[in-house]
């Protein structure tokens, strides 16, 4: 049977135009032919019989069996840690839900690259945009890192080049530039994207390739003693960008170093600022790839505050320091690990040496260590939803077009809490 106009959760831009067929249990993605996004799907496929049953301890269990288990560790735990969150908005819903209910703390899997453009925002406000923004009003986009493409494949397809935009001609033809450091290992699918001008920096980082644009944008020409060919580079981007309308930064912080990628985005900050003394300039941060947008937004529409949050005095409380899930298991300070993740078969639970349950893709292979491994339904795929946008304006719908016997992941935790 096939299905038309499908939303694609394993990317922030949550393509809802896609046509995906389903034989029995098998998923294929039949319009798209990016191998990120054809994976994505084929990974939820199954031969007929071969639905995974829980395990409790690595046997098979009925679910029953698997949530009396599961419960049981959550009533003898004192300080759990509820994290993945890799899930729709129902199933973070209740994860936040449950976090409350057994007094512990919830984060998600990558809630230290959630922080690093929320933290910037706190400090110094930024000038975001939206896609629809960026396809209909941009005439110049600088993107920073050849990963953006990858990560988001069809940003090029969908948002900077479109078959149709509600703009004129400066934006139906945007002047777009790439940005990276030079590396003898040129990606390949961006030469066959012919309206990118594709930079190659001499520069030992991408990090580094930003604050030189700043330095450019902040100082005279007159001040450089030597122009060597990537000053030159950003020196004439610079007059671009002054020469344009409406100018986007597009960046994913993942593509930053870890240690200073905070510092980075302070950087882009900066220089929009700058810039919008002059002209319109904006900025695009993308994420969300692993529900950390949805995950986000949850959280803060049902505590008022941002990942990660803590329930231990009763009421929810925010401290990013404190609070960061993958820190509390390496130093030791969490006694339970509920892990949940719905889109993808590859996010396994962190090894750790405590009570861990697993919510999640029904073909994940999890380590023989796991306590408890409940296997549910996929959103968008065996269960309805909703998802959060990268750019945290729009909430699109998911789509069940495939009947399994798998309950889904926020059933189960909802189950789950009934029993504490």
């Amino acid at each position: 049977m096939q299905f038309n106009d499908v939303t694609c959760p394993h990317c922030g831009l949550l393509c809802d135009d896609l046509t995906v067929e389903v034989n029995d249990l098998s998923v294929q993605l039949k319009n798209n032919n990016h191998p990120l996004c054809k994976q994505a799907f084929e990974d939820a496929s199954f031969n007929s019989g071969q639905i995974p049953s829980p395990l409790v301890n690595g046997s098979p269990a009925t679910l029953q069996q698997a949530l009396d288990a599961a419960a049981q560790l959550l009533k003898n735990s004192k300080q759990p840690l509820i994290s993945g969150m890799i899930g729709d908005i129902q199933t973070c819903r209740d994860a936040v839900a449950l976090t409350e209910k057994v007094g512990g703390v919830v984060d998600h899997a990558n809630g230290s690259g959630i922080r690093i453009n929320t933290s910037v925002m706190q400090r110094m406000g930024e000038v975001r945009t939206t896609l629809a923004e960026v396809r209909n009003r941009a005439d110049c986009v600088v993107i920073f890192g050849a990963g953006v493409l990858e990560n988001f494949p069809r940003l090029y397809e969908r948002i900077l080049t479109p078959a149709q935009s509600l703009g004129n001609d400066a934006t139906k033809n945007k002047k777009i530039f790439l940005l990276d450091r030079l590396d003898k290992n040129e990606i390949p699918s961006i030469k066959n994207k012919g309206a990118i001008t594709y930079f190659q920096l001499e520069a030992p980082s991408l990090d580094s390739i930003a604050h030189k644009l700043l330095e450019v944008i902040n100082k005279p020409i007159e001040i450089f003693d030597e122009i060597d060919d990537t000053l030159q580079i950003l020196i004439d981007l610079h007059q671009t960008i002054l020469n344009s309308q409406y100018t986007t930064f597009i960046w994913a912080a993942g593509e930053f170093k870890s240690d200073i990628a905070e510092h980075t985005v302070q950087t882009m900050t900066q220089m929009i600022k700058q810039l919008m003394e002059k002209v319109r300039c904006v900025g695009l941060p993308l994420g969300g790839s692993r529900a950390e947008v949805t995950a986000n937004q949850v959280a803060t529409w049902q505590t008022g505050v941002s990942l990660p949050v803590a329930f231990m005095s009763g009421a929810p409380i925010h401290n990013p320091i404190l609070f960061d899930g993958m820190k509390m298991l390496q130093n030791k300070e969490a006694d339970t690990l509920v892990w949940i993740t719905t889109y993808n078969s590859n996010d396994n639970p962190p090894e750790t040496d405590i009570p861990t349950i697993v919510i999640g893709h029904p073909k994940m292979k999890c380590a023989n260590d796991v306590d408890v491994f409940i296997p549910t339904g996929i959103p968008g795929i065996d269960h309805r939803g909703l998802a959060c946008r990268t750019d945290n304006v729009a909430t699109l719908p998911l789509k069940s077009i495939r009947t399994s016997q798998l309950a889904s992941a926020n059933d189960v935790i909802s189950q789950l809490s009934q029993l504490l």
